[in-house]
């Protein structure tokens, strides 16, 4: 067995449509199987592996699901054919046979699982003659990756938002075939399995990077921040984001001074923590985001910010807020149909970036978690970066009164995000549990808690009789 075949497990779901993916667990055992002898040999053998985990956040499984989580939010909607198995999301009636949850589910795992394999070839020391510093950090590498597939699985399928439940998720941290059943974690060991991965990977991942679809201890950081976020452990989530903002120009990263520059720069944006690398005919990514455009909701909140709900202007931009305008208007608009994906979906030259994490949204969880915790004015002065860069003025923030903050940031960060990487749902249900918005406040088709939480696919259920539905 050789080097060929890790090849084929890594790239094995990109080649996959989405109705390949749905079926009982035989369908998928090929899958996750691995054969481990002599795939890692030397230094270069180790870092093309490591290129794909890093090469699984960009499959299908994944990249296609990014726009369900906006049109479940409804900040955006979909059009034309619109995105398959879509209309369950449009009414918040998702069930448990829809493809899209069978495609995350199994894409994310599996993106688990390549980590697990490096990291278990890289701890018995295959890779002869490596420098024990890069091994290091090669394991650190996965553990960032690990850690963030698990909280994307919390998130979508877990009780995130509720520390005592039993509702977590399956834990991996070691190679698995597909075959094994497991039962769930709660939340809290959920939460604790991430978090170690996570302080592995401060301690050890690389202090920088060049290229900024490769993650290093800051992106562990920001991702920590984010976690403690929806643990509701705002003072820590507060120093952890505030860490991050103080050393990202030592660490090569930075806010773009025009919104619209972290899109056309994709990748290479200095705002990107973790990107996906987009570029020419075969590294390409496949989404739907063609098929969605904003909501009647997301419209109206981005006129009523920046003056009344009824004198925007999409061809001038006169009378919307910065960023709905540089995504939808109808000539800055790109190929995709919007300002965050620009550039065509095939072809040779760059691609479309999806944005996992970017320093933007740090300073969003900075100024969120600081007015939680009760420090308004360091809240204040995160959240007046991220709107001057939106092009509000200067004391825009200092004239908001206490009791319309939250809800500011709340509006603000969703126009900053939406259409990215789900944070437009994740806070809404954030913000609803902290009671801050009521439940139906953006789409009258969410009228239950039980909403709120996918359901798990029917596939993993099948193949794991230990594995336990979420309430419905």
């Amino acid at each position: 067995m050789n080097i060929k075949y890790l090849a084929f497990f890594i790239t094995a779901v990109s080649s996959l449509n989405a109705c390949s993916m749905v079926g009982n667990i035989d369908d998928i055992k090929p899958y996750y199987k691995m054969e481990t002898d002599n795939v890692i040999y030397n230094s270069a053998s180790a870092e093309a592996v490591l290129r794909g985990v890093y090469k699984s956040w960009r499959t299908f499984n994944i990249a296609s699901f990014r726009p369900y989580m906006s049109i479940l939010s409804g900040t955006t909607a979909s059009k034309g054919g619109g995105v398959t198995g879509g209309q369950e999301f449009i009414n918040n009636s998702i069930q448990a046979n829809n493809i899209a949850l069978s495609n995350i589910y199994q894409g994310t795992y599996l993106t688990i699982n390549t980590a697990n394999n490096l990291i278990m070839l890289m701890e018995r020391g295959d890779a002869k003659g490596m420098p024990a510093q890069r091994t290091n950090e090669i394991i650190a590498e996965c553990k960032v990756q690990r850690a963030l597939a698990h909280f994307q699985l919390l998130r979508h399928f877990g009780y995130f938002f509720d520390l005592n439940s039993p509702y977590g998720i399956v834990l991996r941290n070691k190679p698995f075939e597909g075959t094994e059943t497991a039962p769930r974690a709660n939340v809290q060991e959920s939460y604790n399995f991430i978090m170690q991965d996570l302080d592995d990977a401060i301690n050890q991942a690389p202090e920088h990077q060049e290229l900024h679809y490769y993650v290093t201890r800051t992106t562990a950081k920001a991702i920590k921040a984010k976690v403690l976020l929806h643990m509701g452990k705002y003072a820590e989530a507060a120093r952890f984001a505030k860490e991050v903002i103080d050393e990202a120009q030592d660490k090569g990263y930075a806010l773009e001074d025009n919104f619209s520059s972290i899109f056309t720069n994709g990748f290479d944006s200095s705002e990107a923590l973790f990107a996906t690398y987009t570029f020419g005919s075969t590294e390409t990514v496949s989404d739907q985001i063609s098929r969605t455009t904003y909501s009647d909701y997301t419209k109206r909140m981005a006129d009523a910010l920046e003056g009344s709900e009824s004198d925007g202007n999409l061809t001038t931009g006169n009378g919307y807020d910065r960023r709905f305008y540089l995504m939808f208007n109808p000539t800055l608009a790109g190929a995709q149909g919007n300002g965050k994906y620009p550039y065509s979906s095939n072809g040779a030259g760059k691609h479309n970036t999806q944005m996992i994490l970017r320093l933007g949204e740090i300073y969003f969880i900075h100024a969120e978690a600081s007015i939680r915790n009760g420090n308004d004015a360091l809240g204040r002065k995160s959240f007046q970066t991220v709107a001057s860069r939106a092009g509000y003025p200067e004391d825009y923030v200092s004239k908001l009164k206490s009791d319309v903050l939250l809800d500011h940031i709340f509006k603000h960060k969703i126009l900053e995000l939406f259409a990215e990487n789900g944070e437009d749902w994740f806070d809404f249900v954030r913000f609803y549990k902290a009671k801050n918005i009521a439940i139906n406040a953006i789409k009258s088709s969410i009228k239950t808690e039980s909403q709120l939480v996918l359901p798990l696919p029917q596939s993993a259920l099948a193949g794991n009789n230990l594995l336990k539905q979420n309430p419905l």
